[in-house]
């Protein structure tokens, strides 16, 4: 309940102070990155990836949920700083809308 609260308060903060912050941030309990299109520094005790190219994409499953969310980095240099289970994302990474699943004949 506490962390519903937590979360609730983030999105609510986000969207009255996001142009300020400069990150979204992101709980997750899987996270996976584009292979070959992110370069990774460690700066413990976090990890922070680098798009190396245009359009890099990550995806995080978000605990409480069964499925991976897809983000591209609208450009190369933009960076996700994973400390623990937390992923902060710079400002330029927009969801990405899974392909339709097309209905069996």
């Amino acid at each position: 309940m506490i962390s519903r609260l937590v979360g609730i308060g983030t999105i609510l903060a986000l969207g009255i102070f996001g142009e300020t912050l400069g990150f979204i941030e992101q709980q997750f309990h899987s996270i996976n990155f584009e292979k070959g299109k992110w370069t990774r520094t460690e700066k413990l005790p976090c990890y922070v990836y680098v798009a190396r190219e245009n359009n890099a994409l990550v995806e995080i499953m978000r605990f409480g949920t069964g499925n991976l969310v897809p983000f591209r980095a609208n450009k190369e240099g933009l960076t996700v700083t994973v400390c623990g289970s937390t992923a902060a994302f710079d400002e330029g990474f927009e969801p990405r809308a899974k392909a339709p699943v097309s209905p069996a004949l």
